[in-house]
C-alpha cells in the first residue's frame, strides 16, 4: 500500500466515523417509536375492593341528618371509596377531606358534643393519612388498604356514636315525661 492510498483510506474512515456519530450510530432510534421515558403505564390497581356499607342510621339519626345536607354528601362520597384506582382515590379522598371539614363546622346543636367532635377528628385524621399516602410518588398498596380500612372503621364509630347520642337523648326525654 502506498502512502497516498493509506491517507485516503484513513480519511474515508474518519469521514464515515463522523457520519456514524452524527446519525446516531448503531443505536439510532426510529423517530416514530416511543421512548421508554415517554411511555407511562397507568396503574389500574383497584383499592377498597372489600365491600363497604355505610353504617345503619337510627330513625332519630335520620331525622337529624335530613336537615344536615353536608352529612348526606359525606355519606355519598364515603360510599364512593370502593373499587377505585389510585388516581380516583386521591381525588375522592381530597373531596372527603373537604366534606369532613364542613361536617365539623356544621355539626347540628344536638350533636355538638365532645365525643362526637373527637370521633369526627379521628375520621379526619384517618382520612389525612389515606390522602397523604395517595400523594406519594410510589404509594404502598398495603399502606393504602390499611388506611382505607381504618377510615371505614372510624366512619362506623362516628355513626355509632351519633346513634348512641340520639338514643340516649330519647331515653332521657322518656324518663322526664314518665
Amino acid at each position: 500500500m502506498s502512502f497516498s492510498q493509506n491517507i485516503g483510506l484513513r480519511g474515508l474512515l474518519i469521514i464515515s466515523f463522523f457520519i456514524t456519530i452524527a446519525c446516531g450510530g448503531d443505536h439510532q432510534r426510529d423517530s416514530n417509536a416511543p421512548s421508554a421515558s415517554v411511555m407511562v403505564k397507568k396503574d389500574t390497581t383497584l383499592f377498597g375492593v372489600a365491600p363497604f356499607e355505610f353504617p345503619y342510621l337510627s330513625s332519630e339519626a335520620q331525622e337529624v341528618i335530613a336537615d344536615w345536607p353536608v352529612f348526606k354528601d359525606f355519606r355519598r362520597i364515603s360510599l364512593n371509596l370502593q373499587k377505585v384506582t389510585i388516581e380516583d382515590l386521591k381525588f375522592r379522598s381530597k373531596n372527603l377531606l373537604t366534606q369532613t371539614d364542613s361536617l365539623a363546622a356544621s355539626l347540628p346543636k344536638v350533636l355538638d358534643t365532645p365525643i362526637l367532635s373527637a370521633r369526627l377528628l379521628v375520621v379526619q385524621t384517618r382520612l389525612n393519612l389515606l390522602h397523604m399516602e395517595t400523594k406519594k410518588g410510589t404509594p404502598q398498596v398495603d399502606a393504602l388498604e390499611r388506611h382505607l380500612t381504618d377510615l371505614r372503621l372510624s366512619i362506623a364509630e362516628f355513626v355509632l356514636h351519633i346513634n348512641e347520642k340520639l338514643e340516649k337523648d330519647a331515653l332521657d326525654r322518656n324518663r322526664k315525661t314518665n
